[in-house]
């Protein structure tokens, strides 16, 4: 827990990345590859809103209880009728652990639908790449650790909103979801 608040501080004081801070950036163009290892780019989330965040699969702090409720968000998207308009990309920090099969497993633990959710790896350079341009702290030397920044992004690829919390139940986020898609 001590690490989450150390990394959620060096967020909100050095990045600016406060939880419900707006933003306008847009993602940068990326390509990585999903747990089915299949090329996922920045281009093909267009049109859709997308909930993005950083992990790693051998995270003790965070990244279990955010994935474990989008998991639980990407269950009511469906629910509700959204999966045919919504994404979900986690992309891992630590791309030298987290290979194609070992992000499937990951993902398949927490009950992710595959379909709608890209567990996302690459050459580290890229990674480090994509997390700098989008502000994500991850760690120093050879100290794999992440700041909990989930992204909300519309459509068109714009940032509409950072959020740091820990708080991301469906109640929270569907609302952000269908704001994103209006």
């Amino acid at each position: 827990m001590m690490r989450a608040v150390v990394w959620t501080s060096l967020c909100l004081s050095v990045l600016g990345c406060g939880s419900g801070a707006t933003r306008t950036e847009s993602l940068p163009p990326f390509s990585l590859i999903n747990q089915s290892g299949e090329a996922v780019s920045a281009q093909d989330l267009r049109g859709y809103a997308t909930v993005m965040s950083f992990i790693f699969t051998n995270c003790r702090d965070v990244c279990p209880l955010v994935t474990a409720q989008l998991a639980s968000v990407q269950t009511r998207a469906k629910t509700e009728g959204l999966d045919a308009k919504v994404r979900f990309v986690s992309i891992t920090v630590d791309p030298a652990t987290d290979t194609p099969d070992v992000l499937k497993r990951h993902a398949t633990g927490y009950g992710a639908d595959l379909t709608t959710w890209h567990f996302l790896t690459g050459a580290p350079a890229e990674i480090g790449r994509l997390t700098h341009a989008l502000g994500v702290a991850t760690g120093s030397g050879n100290v794999v650790g992440h700041s909990n920044v989930v992204l909300f992004v519309d459509g068109g690829g714009h940032i509409a909103e950072r959020y740091t919390g820990v708080e991301l139940d469906p109640e929270r986020v569907l609302p952000k979801l269908r704001r994103l898609l209006h």
